[in-house]
């Protein structure tokens, strides 16, 4: 969403990485069900957020669910 924060989107092998759990989210009537992972390989694109700084940007609904449910915030 525009002028929100997200979490980056990855398209990855399989045994590249490791599942951490999976969410399911809905907007309007478009559901998603997403895996999260844990990523060995640095991002090349985005910028990195101190985890103290979470509350002051605004995070999608996604975001904000994904990081709850990995007890970042």
């Amino acid at each position: 969403m525009a002028g929100m924060w997200e979490l980056p989107e990855l398209t990855l092998p399989n045994d590249a990485v490791e599942l951490l759990f999976n969410v399911k989210h809905s907007i309007t009537v478009t559901n998603f069900k997403v895996k999260v992972v844990k990523c060995p390989i640095p991002l090349g694109t985005g910028r990195w957020v101190k985890i103290s700084r979470l509350n002051e940007i605004p995070l999608t609904g996604l975001a904000r669910k994904i990081l709850s449910r990995a007890e970042v915030i």
